[in-house]
């Protein structure tokens, strides 16, 4: 099912944006499986862009870099309110996040054929791993906060 949804989401990367009659727009397909997070601006930019797979690359390159800076931030807010081994096993979490997320990466790049709309759902499955990440860890800060 969830490969169903992701060819799908590439088939409107690439057409459902040149049907201005269709249904809903391209960036409301994407927000229905992107996570909380994922700011205004993306989907703004998404419309703007309709079919234009060079514009959509654009929009998801800003997206990636507005969650990226997000996910960093947050770690540094949290790593000044932990200490000791707290501190330590975010260390080890983060790292082995980072290391789940390369090897996600080159999985994911292991299905699909290569060509621009893959290389658009690969990039957009990047950034919204990043968003949970960040999510995540905004929880965590919401915790150490409280203590």
């Amino acid at each position: 099912m969830h490969m169903v949804r992701t060819l799908a989401l590439s088939f409107a990367l690439a057409g459902f944006a040149a049907s201005a009659a269709a249904a809903e727009s391209t960036s409301q397909v994407i927000r229905n499986q992107a996570p909380r997070g994922i700011t205004q601006t993306f989907y703004g930019c998404v419309d703007k862009a309709g079919s234009d797979q060079g514009a959509l690359g654009n929009c998801i390159d800003a997206e990636k870099a507005r969650q990226d800076g997000r996910l960093n931030t947050t770690y540094k807010a949290l790593m000044a309110k932990l200490s000791g081994k707290a501190k330590d096993n975010l260390v080890a979490a983060q790292r082995s996040w980072l290391a789940l997320q390369k090897a996600s990466n080159v999985f994911e790049a292991s299905l699909y054929p290569a060509g621009t709309i893959v290389d658009l759902q690969l990039a957009q499955s990047e950034t919204f791993r990043l968003c949970e990440r960040a999510n995540a860890l905004d929880k965590y800060l919401e915790v150490a906060n409280d203590l």
